[in-house]
């Protein structure tokens, strides 16, 4: 029997990726479970129409680009939704007595079988990716054909509101307000939206995704059938569904395909109703490898000195959304080693890790961020995430703490590195005390990446040139911008990843923390020791073909 080549020993043989870029990817892949090839894409490494054609040469079945073809979505009546979204085939082409079918690796024979019996039909299978796969998914089954169904079925109808949204099988075709809540949450997952906005106005709501950081509006669905979705969501996240007006919180766990994610539901009253928000925390996502968070190799080399300190406080600053969670976590999971007593204190957590004592906050029982990190230091850490600091009380302890021999990682709200201790001087912190314990500030930001498959070169205009020149003291010939594409649904960027600032605390930043001195003499100092700022890093990024101008334009100013 012929063995079957593995992905990477065909990208390997065919000088695709180096043996190092595979053992890096296949760390990532056994932390969080994610497929090779996807992880391969992620990085810049392979296309998808390459990894297309390596799956072909993988299974000795022929590969077809679905994004090229008609689909007939007459032929998803001939299917059961719940068998293709299970299986991953999809009809995709009829002739005669035979059905063209499109199957995401690795193939089941079984599966094959059965189409044939379902449909009476020879099965002809074609391989596709799992981006391919979902995309002409929701083509087929689009959520506007859903929307349409219940809006003509449902309207007006009272429905069950006490059921479980998300299940692990997805839903069916069967026109109900339980079924367009799954089917919008899973479009969002599909997307890769990191939330959900039902925005109630006057008649209708409008459902908006945010996807790489930027709204999408997507449906617009009558004020009944909005409710009742509300409804249904806040039960699952055990919110009171009687109240509209006062602003909730809530949470729910769920499987969507071969992956875990939590929802984070919060609601309020509005002048035409109410508006619910679903953050989607995927569990496999959060626990980034180090190394893939987006710093530049000088900032790597900085951030993992910092947080291999005995002792010190370490602050990772930022806006909410961006990524500053996900820092954190990979920071911590690279000391997880056994070897050293590692406790946090979170609100909510996000991703339990093994081998961490995790603390949830919970005000009603007395438990803070202040009064958990007092109860942490009787548990003998050696090392301590505190998941934001809030108030004076929360950050003298947690320079306390890491006064006392103890490394803790916290973030902050602040615009930048140069601006985290005098937020935290005016906050109340002694000047002696900050100046002793803080290591390091990282702040950062999330920009897009310009896709892989729709990747065009420009001549950059004299402006563009300049911004380099002052920046960086470069001068640039090329640039990149992303063409837009099926892959990455037109908008030229596919992912995201983090822009950094890191501010190593030497003895002269030291010194004027323990003067209080102002901001500006703050920064200063740090880039005449070389801080690279979080625009240049983003400038870097530019000119190395990864994001475009406008996203550093967007989030850090030129």
């Amino acid at each position: 029997m012929k063995e079957t080549l593995r992905i990477g020993d065909i990208l390997i043989k065919e000088g695709k990726i180096t043996q190092e870029q595979l053992e890096s990817a296949l760390e990532e892949q056994s932390k969080t479970g994610r497929k090779l090839g996807e992880i391969l894409i992620e990085r810049g490494l392979i296309t998808p129409t390459e990894l297309s054609k390596i799956l072909e040469k993988q299974s000795n079945i022929p590969s077809v680009n679905i994004e090229e073809r008609q689909l007939d979505t007459s032929l998803a009546s001939l299917l059961p939704e719940a068998f293709v979204r299970i299986n991953k085939v999809l009809p995709i082409g009829r002739t005669n007595d035979s059905l063209e079918v499109a199957v995401v690796p690795p193939i089941n024979p079984e599966v094959l079988e059965n189409i044939k019996l379902i449909t009476g039909l020879k099965v002809k299978p074609y391989i596709i990716t799992d981006a391919e796969f979902e995309r002409a998914l929701n083509k087929i089954y689009s959520i506007e054909t859903k929307v349409d169904k219940v809006i003509s079925t449902v309207q007006g109808r009272k429905e069950e509101t006490t059921v479980k949204v998300i299940s692990e099988v997805p839903s069916g075709t069967e026109p109900t307000t339980v079924n367009l809540a799954n089917s919008i949450i899973s479009d969002a997952i599909n997307r890769n939206a990191s939330d959900v906005h039902l925005d109630p106005g006057q008649n209708f709501t409008k459902v908006r995704y945010r996807i790489d950081g930027i709204m999408y509006d997507i449906l617009t669905i009558p004020k009944d059938i909005s409710d009742s979705i509300i409804s249904l969501l806040k039960v699952n996240a055990g919110m009171d569904i009687a109240e509209k007006r006062r602003s909730q919180d809530g949470h729910f766990s769920a499987k969507h395909g071969n992956e875990f994610f939590d929802f984070r539901v919060s609601s309020m009253g509005t002048a035409f109703g109410e508006k619910l928000n679903i953050r989607i925390l995927s569990k496999q996502k959060l626990l980034m490898p180090l190394e893939r968070l987006g710093m530049l190799k000088e900032q790597y080399d900085i951030f993992l000195n910092l947080i291999k300190r005995p002792y010190g406080i370490i602050l990772v600053t930022g806006p909410t959304g961006s990524g500053k969670t996900t820092t954190l976590y990979s920071a911590i999971s690279t000391l997880n080693t056994g070897e050293k007593e590692i406790i946090t204190l979170e609100d909510p957590v996000e991703y339990n890790i093994s081998g961490i004592v995790q603390i949830q906050i919970n005000e009603e029982a007395g438990i803070t961020f202040a009064t958990g990190l007092r109860s942490i230091l009787r548990l003998d850490p050696d090392i301590i995430m505190v998941g934001e600091i809030r108030d004076l009380e929360t950050a003298k302890i947690a320079v306390e703490a890491s006064l006392t021999g103890h490394l803790v990682f916290a973030s902050i709200h602040t615009n930048d590195a140069a601006s985290t201790p005098v937020r935290l001087l005016n906050l109340g912190v002694e000047p002696y005390l900050l100046a002793s314990s803080l290591l390091g500030v990282i702040a950062q930001r999330l920009v897009r990446v310009i896709c892989p498959n729709c990747k065009r070169e420009y001549i950059p205009q004299e402006f563009e040139k300049e911004i380099f020149r002052r920046e960086l003291q470069e001068d640039i010939e090329t640039l990149y911008f992303g063409a837009g594409c099926p892959i990455c649904g037109e908008t030229g960027y596919k992912g995201r990843t983090g822009v950094f600032e890191i501010m190593e605390i030497n003895e002269t930043i030291r010194e004027l923390i323990e003067k209080s001195a102002p901001y500006n003499k703050i920064k200063e100092e740090a880039i005449r020791s070389n801080m690279i700022t979080m625009r240049q890093a983003g400038l870097i990024k530019v000119k190395a073909g990864i994001t475009t101008l406008k996203e550093i334009e967007r989030v850090a100013g030129l």
